[in-house]
């Protein structure tokens, strides 16, 4: 699996960090732009299996991204 997280969103790096602390073997990589810069600015955003995801904070999307992803 890979997570996608644009590269301007501020809020990345601690998400980025929960992931690979928690999940070493997910593939993260980052984009220039993911294309719904609306959103990005003001919210947590990344992407996974095409889908894009939206966080309140950075613990959310963590959240999110785990518990529809990364936990069976």
């Amino acid at each position: 699996m890979k997570v996608t997280f644009c590269e301007k969103n501020k809020w990345k790096d601690a998400v980025i960090t929960m992931i690979t602390e928690t999940h070493p073997n997910i593939k993260i990589s980052t984009k220039k732009c993911l294309g719904k810069c609306h959103r990005c600015k003001s919210r947590p955003i990344a992407m996974v299996s095409k889908k894009i995801l939206v966080g309140t904070d950075e613990e959310n999307l963590y959240d999110i991204i785990n518990t529809k992803f990364l936990i069976p």
